[in-house]
């Protein structure tokens, strides 16, 4: 694998309209080469907050000035150990042209593939999987918030390429009947990665959120929302459509690197991607689909709220393991939906399970929301001519009449009375 990503020329994307427009102009900001003469910080600066900060300075090149506000990190130059020199991005960085100009392009060149910038203000579309903004727009901001958690911190940026034009009144906001309209989930999946779609959305449950994701479902299928900025909850039920991209997930940008046939459908987003075109109900109970392990294990189940009975967990080194039918998965707490004072088991305890399934380019994973740990009563003898089996307790003392608030075992399987 290639540690640098490069992009090709801008020009290639645009073709005829740079070609016929005299006045397009190429601004480069390098910094790979530090063009801009910057002060960059080095491994020795690590401790020293004030190396190499571009926050608050104006860095013209031709008719585009970019400024950098902090964020989580701070936006600063680096020199790697390797004598790689690259701007951090931690926070957001706007390009603003001068009077009488517009920004009709920029791309941009990334290290490590490390690129997590969303385009928050202007007018035109961000492709953040090709690292390239079109449009037509005064001024464009990048942020990297959300890009802010344990891993994945900042955006390294080589390069960034800033064509402009002269201003005028054209707007990038593409038609809607350039969009594919589909009626479901399993629709949008089926489409080629980057087509642009109409999206329905019919009673369609966000089974979970993280930091920049949403897992949504209808009755056809799943998919994850990725990066769309939208205001969702688990428990939101929603209706209606939305307009966003076909996109796909691959586990380091790489997919040589990954299971042929196996990268999770997203769907990204793009410059009508809007809240205002569905309706949301909030709170409601999300119900998981029941799976045996052999029927998790498929693709077509990613980004599914589902539930797995009496697996034994175990820990396989640093992962935590679910096993039943002589198929395994992992499991984690990633969303966070787990109690503050839950302990995973990992000595090959009975449990119920709930979570949506994933897969991170390696292995299937399931991101827990629940688990329930049998207790050492698994199945009782019943007699099949009694038609009502009956009660117990978990001591395993038959219980009859009314039943005052606990858990208790009927045909094998716990039930709770509250």
């Amino acid at each position: 694998m290639n540690f640098i990503t490069k992009i090709g020329a801008l020009a290639l994307l645009c073709g005829g309209q740079l070609a016929a427009n005299a006045t397009t102009q190429e601004n480069v900001y390098d910094f790979a080469a530090n063009n801009l003469n910057l002060e960059v910080a080095t491994p020795a600066d690590w401790e020293d907050a004030t190396k190499g900060v571009i926050s608050g300075q104006e860095l013209r090149q031709g008719d585009v000035v970019m400024t950098a506000v902090d964020g989580a990190k701070t936006n600063r130059m680096w020199r790697t150990n390797a004598g790689v020199t690259y701007l951090q991005v931690g926070g957001k960085i706007t390009i603003t042209a001068d009077e009488g100009r517009a920004i009709t392009g920029i791309t941009f060149t990334v290290q490590n593939y490390k690129f997590f910038l969303e385009a928050q203000a202007g007018n035109g579309s961000l492709d953040a999987n090709n690292y390239v903004w079109t449009g037509n727009s005064t001024a464009i901001t990048f942020d990297n918030e959300n890009a802010a958690n344990e891993y994945n911190t900042q955006s390294l940026l080589l390069t960034m390429v800033v064509t402009t034009d002269d201003a005028n009144d054209d707007t990038y906001t593409p038609l809607a009947t350039t969009y594919v309209e589909v009626g479901s989930i399993a629709e949008f999946n089926a489409l080629e990665v980057g087509t642009l779609a109409k999206l329905a959305l019919n009673n369609a449950q966000v089974n979970g959120v993280d930091w920049s994701a949403a897992y949504v479902e209808d009755a056809t299928g799943a998919v994850e929302f990725d990066g769309l900025n939208l205001d969702l909850l688990r428990g939101d039920i929603l209706n209606g459509y939305i307009y966003v991209k076909r996109g796909q997930f691959y586990y380091d940008d790489d997919p040589s690197d990954d299971v042929p046939g196996r990268e999770r459908p997203q769907a990204t987003n793009d410059v009508l991607t809007s809240a205002d075109t569905y309706t949301m109900t909030r709170g409601n109970e999300l119900q998981p689909t029941e799976f045996t392990m052999p029927e998790l294990l498929n693709d077509a189940n990613f980004s599914k709220l589902i539930s797995l009975r009496n697996v034994s967990i175990t820990k396989n080194g640093r992962f935590y393991v679910a096993e039943a039918d002589g198929e395994q998965v992992r499991v984690n707490d990633m969303l966070g939906y787990l109690p503050l004072d839950f302990v995973m088991p990992e000595n090959g305890e009975k449990c119920d399970i709930t979570g949506i399934f994933s897969w991170n380019g390696l292995a299937y994973q399931i991101y827990l929301t629940s688990v329930k740990i049998n207790t050492a009563i698994t199945s009782l003898e019943v007699d099949p001519i009694v038609k009502e089996s009956p009660v117990y307790n978990l001591m395993g003392r038959e219980m009859r009449g009314t039943l005052p608030a606990g858990i208790y075992i009927q045909n094998g399987r716990k039930f709770i009375v509250r």
